[in-house]
């Protein structure tokens, strides 16, 4: 074939394949249930801090080994079977603290510290007690040594520079033991106290522990937080000292007494291993329920997320009238910027919480559910009478008799998730409560709740005795003082976007500045908490998208949209792998976007993209055409066109006899 034949119909297919920009015009999608097939792998480094350990007191391969400290983790969905398709793997990173740095920190603690003494009953009704050690028949007083919670995890945070930085991409969990540099309990002081004998000789003890005292945001009870043997939330970091303690709210003994009571030698070859194996468990802890978390319910995208929240007066006249008013009792744009913590890439705007206030009695037929609910049952471990919340649940529930849709059509999209929450103000001291048959022989502390996250709705039941005026009763002697609705709300909802509880695994992770915990009664996420979620998010969008392009034939028409989901998965993926999660999540949805479109394309024969697929291919082949035209046309000889002999090129002359041109140089017509 000839050049100038083949250039023309090489030109018209390259035009003709050009890659036009992709085309989307989709529907916001349903969310389904997680589980998407593909596993995605995330790689954390785990940074362990030693402060008051040696190297001489363990064995690190032993602590390092997946014996002792987990290598990697499937996470799961804890309510239902399911997991998200990601695991993690871990790399554990060990660094000891010099000498030197350890004074340090244990000169910051004793120049904050601060020592109330407790006995095994509280001098006045209303008096600090130690839960922990009551028994007055061996202990006469205790010397308590509190240091301020938050201003340690500051210093740890302004001086992490003295234990390198922190992992590009992971955590750094400080594990001391300071038993020697500050007061701490001892096995002496434990033999003592648990002695069995009659008469007994009463001692002392010394214990010390990490402390905080929070307000409520509502009606202004005042808590105190005294005994935490660890903290953290504010940072990609968590600090737990070994040697604090004991608290009642863990129950677990101080390495030094724990250690003693074993009879365990550290300069032994199994002191080494015991010690290891006994540091390997508070790491499990950490790693399972702060640094890769499960998820209570998936974890899903939205462009906005709306918060609509029904705040229900099921209290006498009475009490009403006693106060306080509803609108008193939670606080809706604390709940609402705790909540856009978890999900900054939706603005300003992308996330809405309405609350709306009621009587149950404007409501008949939730007044007369309500009524048979309240049932005379009291619960046998807290002394309360118990509103039935499964009648109640089943009441609204879509899975039951589905009166929620009189109060919201709730939808689950990609572009909305509306998440209602139904808050009940009960009277005297009545609380939600669930009975099970095995309660009655046996009580379950689980057998009342005062809210829960239930997959489709939040249910919450706070009353006008046991909450909003709880104050008042001796115990706390804040007359007039009490505990709204925010902290619960704030709590429900984190369960409802998908986080869990952060002592799952271990209690010692309670201790931690989250509202999705029990102790410490903090107001908003921790870090550790909006990773959770954004890592989560990135990883739905991620795995849809892979999942998509893993069985799309790239083809002609759908290759630029397979293109663009490469490039922004790639994208998404390095801010990914630097723990910048909120600024990966546009490019995952662009990635999810652009999947799906490929998809479309080649599952369908006729949408948006293959229409302006083919009026490109059309005009590539017109512009093909005229341009090869106009480079590629013959051209007439010179000679011909402008009466000059084409073989001399002289001036021709015209023969009238003959009717033709003549060329006189080469004696010939033309």
């Amino acid at each position: 074939m000839r050049l100038t034949s083949v250039l023309p119909v090489a030109l018209i297919v390259l035009l003709s394949i050009v890659q036009f920009p992709p085309v989307h015009s989709q529907s916001p999608q349903l969310i389904t249930q997680q589980g998407y097939g593909l596993n995605r792998s995330a790689s954390l480094t785990i940074k362990i801090v030693f402060l008051g350990i040696t190297p001489a007191e363990l064995n690190s391969t032993y602590l390092k080994s997946s014996v002792s400290v987990p290598p990697l983790k499937y996470q799961a969905i804890l309510a239902g079977p399911l997991n998200t398709g990601v695991i993690f793997n871990f790399d554990y990173q060990l660094t000891f603290a010099d000498n030197s740095t350890v004074s340090k920190f244990a000169q910051y603690l004793s120049s904050i510290e601060k020592r109330e003494d407790t006995n095994p009953g509280p001098s006045t009704p209303y008096g600090l007690v130690n839960p922990y050690f009551t028994n007055s028949s061996t202990l006469s007083v205790v010397h308590n040594h509190f240091y301020d919670a938050d201003k340690v995890e500051s210093w740890l945070g302004s001086n992490m520079t003295l234990f390198g930085a922190n992992p590009v991409s992971g955590y750094t969990l400080f594990i001391a033991d300071l038993h020697v540099p500050i007061p701490s309990f001892n096995y002496t002081e434990y033999q003592n106290y648990n002695a069995i004998c009659r008469p007994c000789t009463t001692h002392a003890v010394d214990a010390h522990y990490y402390n905080r005292t929070v307000i409520d945001p509502d009606l202004g009870l005042k808590l105190a937080r005294h005994f935490m043997t660890g903290w953290g939330g504010n940072g990609r970091f968590y600090y737990m000292d070994l040697s604090a303690g004991p608290s009642y709210w863990t129950n677990e003994l101080p390495v030094q007494v724990a250690s003693q009571l074993r009879g365990i030698s550290n300069s032994t070859y199994y002191g080494k291993l015991w010690m290891s194996k006994f540091i390997g468990a508070y790491v499990n802890g950490a790693v399972n329920n702060l640094f890769a978390p499960d998820q209570l319910y998936p974890v899903n995208y939205a462009q906005s997320y709306n918060i609509q929240l029904f705040v229900i007066d099921n209290r006498t006249s009475a009490e009403q009238v006693q106060g306080p008013r509803l609108e008193a009792t939670i606080n809706q744009s604390l709940i609402q910027e705790s909540l856009a913590s978890l999900v900054p890439f939706v603005g300003a705007t992308g996330v809405t919480v309405n609350i709306r206030y009621a009587d149950v009695r404007d409501y008949p037929g939730l007044a007369a559910i309500m009524a048979n609910a309240t049932t005379t049952l009291t619960d046998p471990i807290s002394g309360r009478p118990i509103v039935d919340g499964d009648l109640v649940y089943n009441w609204f529930t879509t899975y039951g008799l589905g009166h929620i849709a009189n109060f919201i059509n709730v939808t689950r999209t990609t572009s909305r998730i509306d998440i209602p929450g139904l808050l009940f103000a009960f009277k005297g001291n009545y609380t939600f409560g669930v009975p099970f048959k095995e309660d009655i022989g046996s009580p379950s502390l689980y057998g009342t709740f005062g809210g829960e996250a239930l997959g489709d709705m939040v249910l919450i039941g706070f009353s006008q005795q046991a909450d909003f005026t709880i104050g008042n009763n001796s115990t706390y002697s804040q007359p007039g003082k009490g505990a709204g609705f925010t902290h619960a709300a704030t709590h429900e909802l984190g369960h409802m976007m998908g986080l869990n509880h952060p002592f799952i695994y271990d209690l010692t992770e309670d201790f931690t500045n989250t509202v999705m915990g029990y102790y410490a009664y903090s107001l908003n996420y921790s870090q550790f908490d909006r990773d959770s979620i954004l890592r989560g998010i990135n990883d739905e969008l991620l795995s849809f998208a892979l999942q998509a392009l893993s069985t799309t034939p790239n083809t002609i028409l759908n290759s630029g949209d397979i293109s663009m989901a490469n490039q922004n998965i790639a994208q998404a993926e390095n801010l990914y792998n630097t723990m910048d999660y909120a600024g990966a999540v546009q490019y995952s949805f662009a990635a999810a976007e652009d999947a799906s479109a490929a998809q479309q394309l080649a599952n369908s024969a006729i949408s948006p993209a293959l229409v302006f697929s083919l009026i490109g291919v059309a005009i590539g082949v017109a512009i093909g055409i005229l341009l090869g035209y106009l480079i590629f046309r013959r051209r007439k000889s010179a000679g011909v066109q402008y009466n000059r002999c084409p073989t001399c090129q002289q001036l021709l002359r015209w023969d009238p006899a003959q009717m033709r041109w003549y060329c006189d140089t080469c004696q010939k017509p033309v």
